[in-house]
């Protein structure tokens, strides 16, 4: 059993599109799509018309939780402009995601089990989205088993694997490889470069882990967050790090 995973896509079409063409060519078995599919500058509802049209498993991430609000007021910048260009039926179809889905022996969440924002592999250190340790991860999943869990939420791919021998696998995101987070505790985080990112899960006996990165139009994708008002997309698109 091949798993595709994505994760992050955030409004992003065009890196969508290239990782889908990327997963089409190598013939996974299912692809799991884990969530926040439209929240940014880009093309929130063109990417949403792409993934209700493509056969795959979606979970449901936190900004796609708050396209279910009943009006833009009180969201983010990110979010309300996704909010104000999705329709109805839209905004119901995200928030209406599973927020847990199993398939293939793979538990798929979108940041951690039961908490759709809490980071799982990673803790906030010097204003920092940084690496934490496998412990710290088998501390948060006490009482999870499961060979397999899938997560997302963080935008940087990582693979543990833990004692109990649960492999642990964050794809990356596809659609924005650095942001600015101001929720308390404050930090950012930086994926280091512009790809798109996804991963491959193969199940057969052991498990193994693909981690891909991959190139795309990702100046018009910055262009694009620019002609939206957003410099600060616009820099973490072209570069994967956050202007300073």
């Amino acid at each position: 059993m091949r798993i595709g995973v994505i994760a992050d896509i955030h409004g992003n079409l065009l890196a969508l599109e290239a990782v889908l063409d990327r997963l089409q060519r190598a013939s996974p078995d299912l692809i799991v799509n884990l969530g926040d599919c439209a929240s940014g500058p880009l093309w929130p509802a063109e990417t949403v018309a792409r993934l209700r049209a493509a056969e795959m498993l979606h979970v449901r991430g936190n900004h796609d939780r708050a396209m279910g609000a009943a009006s833009p007021d009180g969201l983010g910048r990110s979010d309300r402009f996704a909010w104000e260009r999705l329709d109805v039926a839209d905004r119901a179809w995200l928030s209406a995601l599973p927020q847990e889905q199993f398939a293939a022996g793979a538990q798929c969440v979108h940041a951690s089990p039961g908490d759709d924002e809490a980071y799982l592999m990673e803790a906030v250190a010097g204003g920092r989205l940084l690496p934490d340790t496998v412990a710290a991860v088998e501390a948060r999943l006490a009482g999870t088993k499961g060979p397999l869990l899938l997560c997302g939420h963080s935008h940087l791919p990582r693979v543990f694997r833990l004692s109990s021998g649960m492999v642990v696998v964050n794809p990356g995101s596809v659609g924005n490889p650095a942001y600015q987070d101001e929720t308390p505790p404050a930090h950012v985080c930086e994926s280091g470069s512009p790809h798109a990112r996804f991963a491959i899960v193969t199940i057969a006996g052991a498990i193994s882990v693909e981690h891909h990165a991959i190139a795309y139009d990702w100046e018009a994708a910055s262009a694009e967050a620019r002609r939206n008002g957003r410099d600060d997309w616009a820099h973490a698109l072209s570069t994967g790090t956050v202007r300073r």
